[in-house]
C-alpha cells in the first residue's frame, strides 16, 4: 500500500507543478487553443517520464523515505496476522519474496490541468507473484460462532500465489489553493480487474488432492470476488489511500514535494542482489 500510495503522490506532484507554473503564466499572456493544447501534450509526457523512472527506481526503492526495494520486496521471515469476517489467520512465510511490481503497463495516463483538473490512469500488471520457502499457517474459520461451529488447521509448506493480468483503472481529481488550505486530491476512483490466479500453496490439509482442490477453490473465489465486488473494491482503495497521500501533502509547499522526490532517486539504480530466488 505504502508503494501505491508514493506512486500516485509523485504523479500527483508533477502535475501540481505544472500547475502552479501555467496559473503564473497566466498573468503575462493568454495562450492559445493551440499553445493550450500542446502544454497539455507535454504535461501528459513528462508524467509518463516521472512513473517509468519511479518504476526503473523500484529494485533500489527509497531510503530516505523508508521505503525499501519492491522489485523484488523480500523479506527472510515474515509474520502476518489476519483477521476478517469468519477468518483468523496467523502465517509466518520464509524468505518471502513479490515480484512484478515494477512490470506495470501504463495503458493511459491523461491530465486535464485547466477547468476540471483530475487524472485518469488505466495500469496493467501482467504478473504479481508472491513466494515463499515456507509458509506456516494456523488458521481458524468460524462459520457459527454463537454455536461453537468452527474449523482450526495448522499446515506447513511452499507457497506460490500469483495475480494474472490485474488491471487497475479510474481516475481522481485534486486542488490547489493558492492562498490558504492544503493542497489535496478527492474522488478517486479505481477499478480492479483481474484475468486470474493461481494458488500453488503446499499444506494445506495435507499435500494431496484435498490440497489441491483447496487451492483451486482459492483461485476461483478470488477471481469472482474483485470481479464482482468492484464498487466496493474502488471505496476501499478510496479510504485507504486518499487520506494517506493527503497526509504526506499538507503543509508542504509543491517545490518541497520535488525537492524529496529528486533526492530519493537521483543517480542510477544499482540495486543489490536479492539474498535468494522464486519458487520456479
Amino acid at each position: 500500500m505504502r508503494a501505491i500510495c508514493f506512486i500516485l503522490f509523485a504523479l500527483w506532484a508533477l502535475t501540481a507543478a505544472n500547475e502552479v507554473v501555467d496559473s503564473e503564466e497566466e498573468e503575462y499572456w493568454d495562450e492559445s487553443l493551440e499553445g493550450i493544447q500542446e502544454t497539455g501534450l507535454i504535461l501528459n509526457s513528462q508524467v509518463k517520464k516521472v512513473l517509468r523512472n519511479l518504476l526503473e527506481q523500484m529494485p533500489c526503492g527509497w531510503p530516505d523515505l523508508g521505503i525499501p526495494p519492491l522489485a523484488p520486496y523480500s523479506n527472510a521471515d515474515l509474520n502476518v496476522h489476519l483477521a476478517r469476517s469468519v477468518v483468523d489467520t496467523n502465517d509466518q512465510l520464509i524468505r518471502f519474496r513479490f515480484d512484478g511490481l515494477d512490470g506495470m503497463d501504463i495503458k493511459k495516463l491523461k491530465v486535464s490541468y485547466t477547468f476540471n483538473k483530475k487524472v485518469k490512469y488505466h495500469f496493467i500488471f501482467k504478473e504479481l507473484k508472491a513466494t515463499a520457502h515456507i509458509l506456516n499457517t494456523n488458521t481458524t474459520i468460524d462459520l457459527l460462532k454463537e454455536l461453537g461451529v468452527s474449523v482450526n488447521f495448522e499446515g506447513s509448506g511452499p507457497l506460490e500465489f500469483i495475480l494474472h493480468d490485474l488491471s487497475i483503472q479510474g481516475q481522481f481529481k485534486y486542488k490547489i489553493p493558492y492562498l490558504w488550505g492544503s493542497i489535496k486530491i478527492y474522488k478517486f476512483e479505481a477499478i480492479v480487474g483481474l484475468g486470474g490466479v493461481t494458488s500453488n500453496i503446499g499444506g494445506i490439509l495435507g499435500n494431496g488432492k484435498l490440497n489441491r482442490y483447496i487451492n483451486d477453490q482459492i483461485e476461483n473465489t478470488i477471481t469472482s470476488y474483485i470481479n464482482d465486488n468492484q464498487k466496493e473494491i474502488s471505496k476501499k482503495i478510496e479510504e485507504a489511500i486518499v487520506p494517506n497521500v493527503n497526509a504526506k501533502l499538507k503543509g508542504h509547499k509543491i517545490w518541497w514535494i520535488f525537492g524529496q522526490l529528486g533526492s530519493s532517486s537521483s543517480g542510477k539504480c544499482n540495486p543489490e542482489p536479492v539474498p535468494w530466488t522464486a519458487l520456479e
